[in-house]
């Protein structure tokens, strides 16, 4: 551009570029005529209603929201006895388990008491057992208090249940 006095002149200067480094123009943005613009500001418009309508709903649910978690004396009293009865029976619930332990284990005590005895019984019995001398005794029943053995027609064969004892009611019969 070039001045000359209070005027402007413009002149026009273009620079070429040879090559392949040519730049590429940048087109002019475009005016918007009258009916885009109004388009533009009803989009504003509708998008400014869209935006206050999400704000109230979102204000709403937080009332709700607030509203849902206040507690109502009648609901709190019912968690407060649902919890003294949960407990209760949890409280029952260990105090019964903890007998059943106590049980448990002395019901196991006594078993072992049992073997043990039933062991000492055991050991006393073959101790007994191996202390008498049946040839001696035989011997002494014979000899001292005069003891025979009994014929073959003073003895008598029965039959015995398959049980390991007899219970006797009556005497043996006699031929």
């Amino acid at each position: 551009m070039r001045q000359q006095g209070n005027t402007l002149h413009k002149e026009k200067t273009v620079d070429y570029i040879d090559g392949n480094t040519v730049r590429r123009l940048q087109p002019e943005p475009k005016r918007r005529s009258e009916e885009t613009h109004r388009e533009f500001e009803k989009k504003q418009k509708k998008d400014k209603e869209l935006r206050e309508r999400k704000k109230a709903v979102r204000a709403a649910a937080r009332r709700n929201q607030e509203r849902a978690l206040q507690m109502s004396p009648g609901y709190v009293l019912f968690l407060a006895v649902s919890m003294i009865v949960m407990v209760g029976v949890v409280g029952v619930y260990l105090q019964l388990k903890s007998e059943l332990t106590g049980r448990v284990k002395h019901v196991a005590s006594l078993k072992s008491q049992v073997l043990e005895l039933k062991t000492d019984n055991d050991a006393e019995q073959k101790r007994i057992d191996n202390s008498v001398n049946l040839e001696e005794v035989r011997q002494k029943a014979i000899g001292e208090l005069g003891m025979i053995y009994p014929g073959k027609d003073q003895i008598i064969y029965f039959k015995v249940d398959t049980s390991d004892y007899m219970n006797q009611y009556q005497d043996i019969p006699i031929k």
